[in-house]
Parts: C-alpha cells; structure tokens; sequence
C-alpha cells in the first residue's frame, strides 16, 4: 500500500527566529536596563543629598513670646545641631544673624528647630533691647550728628560736652562707645520740633550722661569703621 505523504501546518515564524528579531528585542533589553539604571542613580544621588549635614538653630529651653532674636543671638539660646537634608524642616533657620530685627510670634519648646515662621518683625525698638540696653533719642544738627551720613544700623561713639559756668573752655568727655543706631528721623518724619533725630540703642548707666549734654550741652555722633573699629583705650591696654 502506498502511502500518501500528509500536509504539516507551517509553523509561524517568531520575532527571535530572524536577526533583526533578535536585534530589537536585544535592543528593548537595553533600554529597559538603561532606564532602571538610572533611575538607581537618581534614587543613589537623592539619598546622599538627604543624608548630608546641615547645621540648624534648635532651642536649648522654653523662649517666650515676644522674646527679642537678638538676645537669643546674644545670651545663646540655641544650639547648632546637624541633621540630615531631608529632617530640615521648612524655614529652618541656619544663621543667627537671621535673628536680628525679629521677634518671638509664639512660645519655642526646647529641641525645636527655629524656623522663620516662628518669628515676626519686631518693628519697634524694644524688640532690639536686651538686659541692660535702652533705647534713647537725642536730636541731631548738621554739625554734630553727621546728618545723612548716619543711618539706622550704624555703630557710632557718643561724645558728650559741657558747658562751662565760668569763663573756661567746656570740657567733653566719650559717654558711650559701640553705640547701635536704631533709627533716624530726618525733619519731615517726626523729628522733635522738625529737627531730625537719632534713636539710639545704649546702656542704662550711659543714658543719664547723654540726656545731661542733650539738656545741658551738645551730643556728637562720632561714625565707626564698619569692620574692625578699634578704641584708644584698647590700643593701650594692648601696648600700641
């Protein structure tokens, strides 16, 4: 019996079964690898950069509303602590020169991190005053006040003199040094008698010797260096 051949069914044909098919898929492959390589990257850089340092403020005990920055600045109410990148919390503050002008809007527990939102602007001069400063304003002239060449911010001498009863010359005398000028008001905004003024932020034991001249004498605002102002007296006490 002769027997009759049978018909196979041709066997489709896949996308490995030719060279370009290996080709694309080989090149999917490396995208796909590509892409999760990257992404490992950026997810590697993320984690470094989140475990980076960074120094912030944190308070070292309870500071009450209405406590002025800079005698958190001065009397070292905080603490610099390093946390890692990604435990700053928003508005976290990492100089204390951000302190200067503000002050306390609400009570700050201690170990928390001193943030902007955590302060307002004091705007007024007793937000600058600590301990033993006062603010006092004394009126300024031409002469004597180096009028528009002061300005709030400015760290000035304060020489005093007085005026002599009989027929010899005044004597005069330095009632405060390092002297912080809080303010100036010029003829137009709000100076005594439409002559300008100076707020002045002093020590309690040097405001009596300053209104005495203000009353009595003449006050003169003698202008320091901006960077490394020296005294006489110091130059002394150091030998030069």
């Amino acid at each position: 019996m002769q027997l009759l051949p049978t018909d196979t069914p041709r066997r489709s044909r896949g996308p490995l079964s030719t060279k370009n098919g290996t080709f694309a898929v080989a090149a999917i492959l490396a995208l796909i690898a590509a892409a999760a390589l990257l992404i490992f990257l950026q997810q590697y850089r993320d984690d470094l950069t989140d475990s980076d340092p960074v120094q912030v403020l944190v308070a070292r005990s309870l500071v009450p509303k209405g406590t002025p920055g800079e005698l958190i600045a001065s009397d070292q109410l905080y603490r610099l602590s390093e946390v890692k990148n990604s435990q700053v919390e928003d508005g976290a503050i990492t100089d204390p020169d951000e302190l200067t002008g503000e002050v306390v809007a609400r009570d700050i527990h201690p170990g928390h991190q001193l943030r902007s939102s955590d302060f307002e602007d004091g705007g007024t001069a007793q937000a600058r005053l600590t301990g033993v400063q006062r603010a006092m304003s004394v009126p300024l002239d031409e002469s004597r006040g180096l009028v528009g060449e002061v300005e709030a911010g400015d760290r000035v001498d304060v020489v005093v003199t007085y005026r002599n009863s009989g027929a010899g010359p005044n004597s005069a005398k330095v009632a405060a040094r390092d002297v912080l000028v809080l303010s100036v008001q010029g003829e137009d905004d709000g100076g005594s008698n439409g002559d300008p003024t100076a707020t002045l932020r002093v020590n309690d034991n040097d405001a009596a010797a300053i209104a005495a001249a203000v009353d009595g004498g003449s006050v003169w605002l003698v202008l320091r260096p901006a960077i490394g102002a020296r005294s006489s007296v110091d130059a002394v006490k150091d030998g030069q």
